[in-house]
């Protein structure tokens, strides 16, 4: 459940704070009030796209803080041990800046993020509707994924291993074209091999050869500044000078002054013992000066070699690289290939045998994974034509049409051979049509609602928000779609953005969004109504601007109707 959203330099938001609730919590305000942005900046929170377009004008970065409670959802707490995070006592901390030099940072309860481990996590915490999302309705190819997602774990499993199987056949199939493919193309590709091969093995390249080198090349191109300080260092040590004594000398000296007036005070004798420590430990300095510098010595011609060398390997790391590591990886991938090649047909015939194998595999899991969804439309076409009829529209007929090719292989893909498109007859008489082809506005967004409804008993995301979805509806339509939303919001929390009257009453929590300009610079507030406010809310939305006796009167008996209908769905469910 989405506890708290908090928002700064969000399009015309400064500064914003948010406490949701569970059950149905209703947007509502004027157009241009800004009630998408704060579907913006969830859906900021989540992953999506980061528009810097979307940063207050004037400020240097913009940030959303997102609140969840996630206690009680077990995939979410193993996905955070998978990656190394936690939640602190049931509550997730997900955050997102933005800054208009384009830096882009996610956190997770404070950890920086990939944008990838936040999208996996953040899938699994909220279902974000937008208002135009009931299109992706016309996209035929969409609809496969809607069928797929009423699927339950066995059926999830047997779309992995398509998924897994489709990968190794199309590896296989890939390898065998290269292979078998034109005899002339097949030569240059061995001379070409055989060059890349010839040229790695040549230098003979040595696992980590690089960085030792780099080492060699550092000492052997600062020798002279290398001998000069050791010398320097010697000398003042050691040796010293005529003038003045070496730094061991030095602390001999001060060691023996000390020694005779230590047993007069415990802090001489103090100071005399580390002194007496300092000299042992530059007399061990001086020694090991000593062998480092009758060690130096400098060989131009090794420096040469070392130099080109490091030439060498950094010409492949260019070309096979960027690592050596890169370079030694190539270099048996080209032998593998060439000796694939040059096998003949002994390894043709073993590479047929697998990519057979693969086929064979592949054609049986996506046959099982048809079948599984074939069995699987049965029951969605009938969850679908409940909630169709919950939603008014009882004498629809809605179907799910396969086509699967008769030849399956060139059907093969990652999702398996199926292409599923759903059919409609919104009225009596007329024969099924393709959904994207006679379904209005107003169905469409009441399809969405039904399969999001559907999908609300099929998975375990806690949250769900839509962004007026009641687009295209009106009148009494909106009373079944807004007792639509709260029966779903009996059992998660939902989200609404709505304009209208008949949803926003039924809602357990309302907040209003306005807009407000001190003539300078124009800001979007958010603020949660109290009985006294949700009916003036409630009676601008049915009437307009004038908030008059009758207004308020039809706002206040629509929100007792409405909190009659919430418990009545309450009372339904304990049943």
């Amino acid at each position: 459940m989405l506890l708290e959203l908090n928002i700064r330099n969000i399009a015309l938001i400064e500064k914003l704070r948010v406490e949701f609730g569970p059950g149905l919590n209703v947007l509502t305000g004027e157009t241009g009030a800004g009630k998408s942005i704060v579907v913006d900046s969830v859906n900021l929170a989540l992953g999506e796209r980061a528009d810097r377009e979307l940063i207050r004008t004037g400020a240097e970065k913009a940030s959303v803080q997102a609140v969840f409670e996630v206690g009680d959802n077990p995939r979410v707490l193993r996905l955070l041990d998978e990656f190394g995070l936690s939640d602190e006592d049931g509550l997730l901390v997900i955050s997102r800046e933005l800054s208009a030099s384009g830096r882009n940072i996610c956190r997770i309860s404070g950890s920086v993020v990939p944008l990838s481990q936040l999208k996996q996590i953040t899938a699994l915490l909220v279902d974000v509707h937008g208002q135009h999302q009931h299109q992706s309705l016309m996209i035929p190819a969409r609809h496969l994924h809607f069928l797929d997602c009423y699927g339950d774990e066995e059926h999830m499993r047997k779309m992995d291993e398509v998924r897994r199987l489709y990968g190794e056949y199309a590896e296989i199939k890939k390898r065998l074209e290269q292979f078998t493919g034109d005899k002339m193309e097949r030569e240059r590709r061995i001379d070409m091999l055989r060059f890349q091969l010839e040229e790695i093995e040549a230098v003979r390249v040595k696992p980590g050869e690089d960085e030792k080198l780099e080492q060699q090349n550092r000492l052997l191109s600062n020798a002279e500044k290398i001998a000069s300080s050791v010398e320097t260092a010697y000398s003042l040590v050691y040796l010293g000078s005529g003038r003045s004594p070496s730094a061991q000398e030095a602390l001999r000296r001060a060691s023996s002054a000390m020694g005779a007036i230590a047993p007069l005070d415990e802090r001489f004798e103090g100071l005399q013992k580390r002194l007496e420590e300092l000299y042992y430990s530059a007399q061990d300095v001086g020694y090991e000066l000593q062998d480092v510098k009758d060690g130096l010595e400098y060989d131009p011609a090794q420096a040469d070699r070392v130099a080109g060398r490091l030439d060498a390997l950094n010409r492949l790391k260019r070309k096979y690289g960027p690592e050596l590591s890169d370079v030694i990886a190539f270099r048996e991938d080209v032998r593998e290939q060439l000796s694939l090649i040059e096998e003949g047909d002994e390894q043709l015939d073993r590479l047929n045998r697998k990519y057979n194998q693969a086929r064979e595999a592949l054609a049986s899991a996506s046959a099982a994974l048809s079948e599984s969804r074939r069995a699987l439309a049965c029951g969605f076409v009938e969850k679908m034509l409940g909630q169709l009829g919950e939603l008014g529209m009882e004498r629809v007929r809605f179907q799910v049409r396969f086509q699967t090719p008769p030849d399956m292989e060139s059907a093969f893909s990652a999702h398996g051979v199926d292409n599923v498109e759903f059919m409609i007859s919104p009225n009596p008489g007329e024969p099924v049509k393709p959904l994207a082809h006679v379904a209005s506005g107003g169905e469409l967004s009441r399809i969405m609602l039904a399969l999001k409804a559907i999908a609300a008993d099929h998975d375990d995301v806690h949250c769900m928000i839509f962004d007026e979805i009641d687009t295209g509806i009106s009148g009494r339509m909106a009373q079944v779609v807004g007792e639509k939303m709260a029966t779903i919001a009996l059992d998660r929390q939902v989200i609404c953005v709505t304009h209208l009257p008949q949803i926003a009453a039924l809602g357990d929590q309302h907040f209003v969004v306005e807009k407000q300009t001190d003539g300078q610079r124009t800001d979007s507030s958010v603020r949660k109504l109290d009985d006294e406010g949700r009916i003036k809310e409630l009676a601008r939305m049915v009437g307009g601007a004038d908030n008059g006796d009758s207004s308020l009167a039809h706002a206040r008996n629509m929100l007792l109707s409405a909190r009659k209908v919430v418990e009545d769905l309450r009372a339904a469910q304990r049943m």
